[in-house]
């Protein structure tokens, strides 16, 4: 049996694990939608947008005060082994992190937990929900 690294199969993993880890998040397609006579008709959102957006909660005190929460902006993007993101990619990963946001690259479920972990601070059964 030959193992796959197809950059979906990649995706499809990575989407797994956020389900898992309870990470409210979404697919964002880009690319081209099929005209019923023929052809194809570009469906191109912001250049650069990565695979998957994620919104992942974040608690803080002032002191003296109640615990806050707020929330990261993440943008996620998929590629095999070996490949970088394209020009366009890794301008938009860069300003995400400029403002604070979480802009990363990833080759592998292995590297989307190292690097979201720092970020995640319940385990997977925790009772903090999405809908």
């Amino acid at each position: 049996m030959r193992l796959s690294n197809r950059e979906s199969d990649i995706l499809s993993a990575c989407l797994q694990w956020l389900t898992l880890h309870r990470v409210f998040h979404w697919r964002q397609n880009q690319g081209a939608i099929p005209l019923p006579n023929g052809g194809f008709r570009k469906f191109v959102g912001l250049k650069g947008l990565p695979d998957i957006l994620a919104i992942i909660p974040q608690e803080y005190r002032v002191a003296g005060e109640q615990p806050k929460r707020l929330a990261v902006f993440c943008g996620i993007e998929v590629k095999r082994q070996g490949e970088k993101p394209r020009p366009e990619q890794r301008l938009f990963l860069e300003q995400l992190n400029a403002m604070g946001g979480i802009g990363i690259c990833v080759h592998s479920v292995t590297e989307l937990a190292e690097l979201l972990s720092p970020y995640l601070h319940s385990s997977p059964s925790s009772s903090r929900a999405w809908v």
